[in-house]
C-alpha cells in the first residue's frame, strides 16, 4: 500500500483474482500516488520518453499536432506534451483524477471521460491517441475504441496513429485478459495496425519481477 491512511489492499481497487474491479475513484481518492506515477512513470519510466519522442517525430514528419491521452491519471505526460507547444488533452475515467491533474496542471487541458467519449474525441479532432497502461482496465471496450479509430481515419481523411504502453505478466502471473493477449506479440496480433515501432523493457525491480513493459507506435 502507498497511504497508510486505506485499509484496503491495492488490488482491491483495480485487478482482483482475475475479476475486474475498477473502482478508480476509491483508488484516486484513497491513495496518494497511485502506481507511484508522479515517480516510476512521470521521471523514470523509458517507454514514457519513447512514447514522447514519438510524438515529436509525428509532429515533425506529418504535422501532428493534437494529441489525446486516455487515462491521464495526474496528467503528467499530457501536461509534458503542452509545456512543449502541442495541443494536447488529457482524459481519465476519474474525476478525483482530472481535479487533481487540473490542481497540478492548471495551464493544461483535462476532461472527465471514458474510452467511449467519441463525440469529446471528435470534438477534440486528435489525431494521435495515447493508451499508457491502461488497456488492461478498457478490454472491453477495446474493440468498439478500435472500431472509432478506424471511422476517424476516413472521416478526417489523415493518418490516426496510437502510441500504445502496456505491462506484461510472465506465464502464471497474468490472471485477468487471457483470452485477449498475454505478451507483445499476441498484443500486435490483436490490434492488427500499422507497426512503426514496437518492443519491450524488461522491468528487473524489486515487486516488478517477471514483467515486461511492452510499447508499440502505430499508424490506423
Amino acid at each position: 500500500m502507498e497511504d497508510s491512511a486505506s485499509q484496503r489492499p491495492y488490488q482491491d481497487y483495480v485487478i482482483k483474482d482475475g475479476v475486474l474491479v475498477g473502482d478508480f475513484e476509491g483508488l484516486y481518492r484513497d491513495f496518494e500516488d497511485p502506481w507511484n506515477q508522479s515517480r516510476n512513470d512521470h521521471i523514470f519510466d523509458s517507454r514514457r520518453q519513447i512514447a514522447l519522442n514519438w510524438c515529436r517525430r509525428l509532429r515533425s514528419e506529418d504535422s501532428s499536432n493534437r494529441f489525446l491521452e486516455l487515462g491521464c491519471g495526474f496528467g503528467h505526460l499530457t501536461h509534458q506534451l503542452a509545456s512543449e507547444g502541442f495541443t494536447a488533452l488529457g482524459i481519465d475515467i476519474s474525476e478525483v483524477a482530472i481535479a487533481k491533474a487540473q490542481k497540478l496542471y492548471p495551464e493544461s487541458q483535462f476532461a472527465q471521460a471514458s474510452l467511449l467519449d467519441f463525440d469529446l474525441f471528435r470534438n477534440f479532432d486528435a489525431n494521435v491517441y495515447i493508451m499508457a497502461e491502461l488497456t488492461w482496465y478498457v478490454l472491453e471496450e477495446l474493440d468498439k475504441f478500435l472500431n472509432f479509430l478506424a471511422g476517424e481515419k476516413q472521416r478526417i481523411n489523415r493518418p490516426i496513429y496510437l502510441i500504445h504502453l502496456l505491462a506484461t505478466y510472465d506465464p502464471g502471473k497474468q490472471k485477468y485478459g487471457q483470452d485477449k493477449f498475454t505478451n507483445l506479440d499476441e498484443i500486435l496480433n490483436y490490434f492488427k495496425l500499422n507497426y512503426l515501432e514496437s518492443g519491450f523493457v524488461r522491468t528487473v525491480r524489486i515487486g516488478d519481477e517477471g514483467s515486461q513493459g511492452t510499447f508499440f507506435v502505430a499508424r490506423v
